[in-house]
């Protein structure tokens, strides 16, 4: 993995999290994750796609992170508790 420097002060950023998601969970295909990484000098915020950490659902299919239960399985389920 190559080391992220900051656009604007060129110092090397800090992985401040890592596979966060992004997006709806109701829209699958626009739900990503990314790595969050901070520069220690300026405070600026870069966004990359995430590199590893993900894992795959094995009921759904969907991608998500390693930390979190899969959110379009938690979504399905409380709707299909709420029709009953």
């Amino acid at each position: 993995m190559a080391e992220k420097v900051c656009p604007v002060c060129h110092k090397a950023l800090t992985l401040k999290e890592k596979g966060y998601p992004m997006g709806s969970a109701l829209l699958k295909a626009d739900r990503v994750h990314v790595d969050i990484y901070e520069c220690p000098e300026c405070e600026r915020i870069e966004l990359f796609a995430a590199e590893s950490d993900l894992v795959k659902c094995p009921n759904c299919g969907s991608l998500h992170s390693a930390k979190e239960a899969c959110a379009i399985c938690a979504l399905n389920n409380g709707l299909d508790a709420a029709n009953r």
